[in-house]
């Protein structure tokens, strides 16, 4: 199981989650021309991921 997830708070809005702690670690949101925010939170988890093995 991996500790940092994501999760889709809304249509625009994606949150990091650390299942260790039970708490969320970012936000991200897809704001003007930018709508990535999903690749954004993957990406970061994907790092936590990696830092916390």
């Amino acid at each position: 199981m991996q500790r940092y997830v994501v999760s889709q708070f809304d249509g625009s809005t994606f949150v990091v989650i650390d299942q260790t702690e039970k708490r969320e670690v970012c936000v991200c949101s897809n704001y003007d021309d930018w709508d990535d925010a999903r690749e954004r939170a993957e990406k970061i988890a994907k790092l936590l991921n990696g830092v916390s093995e």
